[in-house]
């Protein structure tokens, strides 16, 4: 006959292998009144035992601590079987008794094992803290505050619970923060504490007393930021027709005309800062092909109290000059107007900058350009005398006025106009602020009169200019 669970059998011997318990305690057999229904007998059970090392503080003879379980505890089993004993905390009466080096306690509280092949193996926890008897009980609470900035104190213990009498050490410390000075620190501004290197603290004794007290502690002292600095060096070692200019950002910097030997900035600890070198053509000067070199690098980004050092940043290159073109006729006009009308051809004029300056026949700039005035095919004329050139403004076209009369009056322009042999030329028809000139190179204007087509008549001023008109 067999045990089931359910329909899985609860093995027996010889043709399985189970176990049967009862709590922890392996049972070997099992009848049914007088019919054995489990039999797992064939090898005999052994034992494992728990056994406490150590001990409380203040004993336990007079039975105040419990145990559980208790010391010697064993359970039997199955050769090679494996389980797992679970200890509770110890228990104690909770008035009459206080705790001594830390309430009692085992560790450790969960404990695997196998039963041997034969006899009994001991398992262990280990005693520790204790009670002493019933003896009066004072509580002293110990509180620390800070009144500098960049500190945040602690203080050990924070209470303390025992004996009138009892002498207790209390330390007050904080921890350093990166970047921060630290002078002059003390605990109630009396009691200097010790600089520990990353730490700073003050050990003192008290003796509780009855009844116990509160003990406010508070940090007094200087703190500030650590000053850190880093330096820049920036230089222009072939640097030509160009000038540089560096920047700093971040921590005490600035910005100025490049070369300077060196420039340092200072902050606090991880302020960022960074560097920069632009190089910028001179005035008339193109960038070198590809741009100037900077070396390392053009940028240096450090952080202070990280980056300790200096850095240099070198800029070089050769800007050339920046030519620029004019395209003029290639005859001289006796002036202005006269080269804008009648200039013809085309010839190519150089400088640099802007004009007027000087101005050459070659892109290397140095055969200067005749003399002469030029028309200029984008407008107006070019000027050139000693070799330099300016620009001037011109009309590049004149109307034709025929049979055109002239005379003292209106009336006897109007009259003389009918086969006149004189000719005129103007920018446009019979209008006011209109120039009339006296030939077609547009250099002299007609001067002073009157002036006549037959049906309608102009006066001009001295300087050529139609100031009134009417009709005949």
């Amino acid at each position: 006959m067999a045990l089931y669970l359910g329909d899985q059998i609860i093995s027996s011997n010889p043709t399985g292998t189970g176990a049967l318990y009862l709590g922890e305690q392996n049972i070997c057999t099992a009848y049914l009144g007088a019919v054995q229904i489990f039999d797992n007998c064939a090898v005999a059970n052994t034992n494992v035992r728990l056994q406490y090392t150590g001990s409380f503080s203040s004993g336990d003879s007079a039975g105040a601590i419990t145990l559980n379980p208790p010391d010697g505890y064993t359970v039997s089993g199955q050769p090679g079987t494996s389980g797992t004993l679970t200890l509770s905390t110890p228990t104690y009466p909770g008035t009459g008794y206080f705790c001594v080096g830390g309430c009692p306690d085992v560790n450790p509280k969960s404990i695997s094992y196998t039963f041997p092949s034969s006899g009994t193996t001991i398992i262990n926890s280990v005693r520790s803290g204790g009670i002493s008897a019933n003896v009066a009980q004072y509580t002293d609470n110990l509180e620390v505050t800070s009144a500098v900035g960049n500190v945040s104190p602690t203080v050990s213990p924070t209470t303390i619970t025992g004996p009138a009498g009892d002498r207790y050490s209390v330390t007050v410390t904080f921890t350093k923060v990166a970047g921060i000075t630290y002078s002059g620190m003390s605990v109630d501004n009396t009691y200097a504490m010790t600089d520990n290197g990353s730490t700073f603290s003050w050990t003192t004794t008290n003796t509780i007393a009855s009844p116990g007290s509160t003990y406010p502690y508070e940090v007094f002292g200087n703190s500030a930021a650590t000053s850190y600095s880093y330096t820049f060096n920036f230089t222009t070692s072939s640097l030509v027709n160009a000038t540089a200019a560096y920047s700093i950002s971040g921590g005490s910097g600035g910005s100025g005309s490049a070369p300077a030997s060196s420039i340092t900035v200072t902050g606090a600890l991880n302020t960022p800062v960074s560097a920069t070198l632009t190089a910028t053509s001179n005035s008339g000067y193109n960038d070198p092909s590809g741009g100037f070199t900077y070396s390392p690098s053009q940028n240096i980004n450090k952080v202070l109290g990280v980056d300790s050092g200096a850095s240099t940043i070198d800029v070089s290159g050769t800007s050339t000059q920046n030519v620029n073109t004019l395209t003029v006729s290639t005859n001289s006009g006796s002036c202005a107007n006269d080269a804008c009308i009648n200039g013809s051809g085309s010839s190519t004029v150089y400088y640099t900058g802007s004009l007027p300056t000087s101005v050459f026949s070659n892109s290397g700039l140095s055969s200067p350009y005749s003399n002469g005035i030029y028309k200029i095919s984008s407008g107006g004329a070019l000027n050139v005398s000693g070799g330099t050139g300016s620009q001037e403004s011109c009309i590049s076209s004149l109307n034709t006025f025929n049979n055109i009369g002239n005379g003292g009056s209106y009336t006897s322009a109007c009259s003389n106009a009918s086969g006149s042999s004189d000719v005129y030329f103007g920018t446009g028809g019979f209008q006011t602020s209109s120039p009339l000139y006296s030939n077609n190179t547009g250099c002299n204007t007609s001067g002073s009169g009157f002036w006549s087509n037959g049906s309608q008549w102009i006066q001009t001023n001295s300087s050529g200019v139609v100031i009134n008109l009417g009709s005949c």
